[in-house]
């Protein structure tokens, strides 16, 4: 949000956490901008009028969630048309190597919820439940919800063993809302 607020962008962050809402708005007061926090639930309708973003930044967060499609929609919803979405995605491969990404050992897709042993009780409060998603459901999901997909752009994880190996972790699009 800074460096949106910087460029002259009148900024909107929503939310789950509390903890994530409080630090918005610390930043927020620190570099002196101003910010709309929302606390709200990604998987519900958004509590937003239709049309009411010219851009909407979504950095990875859809690994929180089980189904994105829905996520998709709303935001289609909530553009203008002409509107952008530029969203950061996880193409799941982190979820299958170990910690030192020298092994396979977890299949696709990587869901807690059918399998609780994905993730170790010490690792929920600093990481979340997280779940895998398929180009499927990340980018033709997009496409399903009515956006023009523009740009694509793949990238790693910035250091450790499959970034040494050159392995895209990482997925980010630009898609746009038409005009109508």
């Amino acid at each position: 949000m800074p460096l949106f607020a910087a460029m002259g962008a009148v900024c909107t962050v929503l939310d789950y956490s509390e903890k994530q809402i409080a630090s918005e708005r610390m930043v927020a007061e620190r570099e002196g901008y101003e910010i709309r926090a929302v606390r709200a639930d990604m998987t519900r309708p958004l509590p937003f009028e239709d049309g009411e973003f010219d851009l909407i930044f979504h950095p990875v967060s859809n690994c929180y969630v089980q189904d994105v499609r829905p996520i998709w929609r709303e935001c289609f919803r909530v553009l203008a048309p002409g509107g952008r979405l530029l969203a950061g995605l996880d193409n799941g491969f982190n979820y299958v190597v170990d910690d030192g990404e020298e092994r396979v050992i977890h299949g696709l897709p990587f869901n807690p919820l059918r399998d609780p042993s994905l993730i170790p009780a010490d690792e929920l409060a600093d990481w979340g439940m997280q779940f895998s998603h398929t180009l499927d459901e990340q980018i033709r999901g997009q496409i399903q919800a009515g956006f023009s997909l523009l740009d694509l752009y793949e990238d790693t994880n910035g250091k450790g063993r499959l970034h040494e190996l050159g392995i895209p972790t990482f997925w980010a699009t630009c898609a746009e809302k038409p005009q109508a």
